[in-house]
């Protein structure tokens, strides 16, 4: 399945069908993500190859962050795709995903979520600091586009201590089995500021019909009003 390189677009995404924004991509960021894998003519930005690049690594129920080289190959296009580059790293297979735009260290460290699903409205937990943190979500609308049902998820991060419940709406994602079904891909301290940083599933421009995507939200970016800020996003459209 091909992985695609963020594109850093300047343009919030609407909802065709609705007014409503899904979510706002990231303006200013110098941040970009990166996975291993094939990449179709015109999806990535090979002078981005010469930043300096840090990989998110998985071992022993443990993450790991190193500097990595990226090696890009040239590879043939086939019947069916337009194939034009492959990306891949040492130890690729342990390696989450990777990384530019921020000043990091190698360090081992735990990490709370690797590849875990949140499915309908569940709350999801994983515990971090002072804080119990968790995903929730909420329907926030259902249509039918035909005879197919649309139903719009709004997507929540939130802290809760004893005394204190503080909550943000990362998103709205789009569902057309009227049911929601998120992928949490990872999730840990990346900033060392003591708070929880993750890479969850977001919706694909437009409307969330084709693709996978995924959104890295990091607690040092955020503005005061945010507990978390949308700072890169990679977007695939389909296989």
């Amino acid at each position: 399945m091909v992985r695609a390189l963020i594109a850093l677009l300047v343009f919030p995404l609407w909802s065709n069908a609705y007014q409503k924004e899904l979510f706002t991509l990231p303006s200013n960021s110098d941040i970009s993500i990166l996975y291993v894998g094939d990449y179709m003519k015109g999806e990535i930005d090979i002078n981005l190859i010469n930043n300096d690049w840090w990989g998110v690594f998985e071992d022993n129920k443990q993450s790991f962050i190193k500097k990595v080289e990226i090696k890009l190959e040239k590879i043939e296009p086939d019947i069916q795709y337009d194939w034009e580059y492959r990306v891949s790293v040492e130890n690729e297979k342990k390696c989450i995903f990777l990384l530019t735009g921020l000043n990091l260290n190698d360090k081992t460290f735990n990490h709370f979520i690797t590849q875990d699903v949140i499915r309908d409205s569940e709350v999801f937990t994983f515990e971090f600091g002072p804080y119990q943190t968790f995903i929730s979500s909420e329907i926030e609308s259902l249509n039918f586009i035909g005879d197919v049902p649309r139903t719009d998820y709004s997507v929540f991060l939130n802290y809760q201590t004893q005394d204190i419940l503080k909550t943000q709406e990362l998103f709205i994602f789009p569902s057309y089995d009227s049911s929601l079904y998120l992928s949490l891909i990872w999730a840990g301290d990346l900033d060392n500021d003591g708070k929880t940083d993750f890479l969850i599933n977001i919706p694909t421009p437009p409307n969330n019909e084709i693709g996978f995507s995924s959104g890295l939200f990091l607690s040092s970016k955020a503005q005061t009003n945010e507990l978390v800020k949308l700072v890169a996003f990679h977007i695939q459209r389909g296989c």
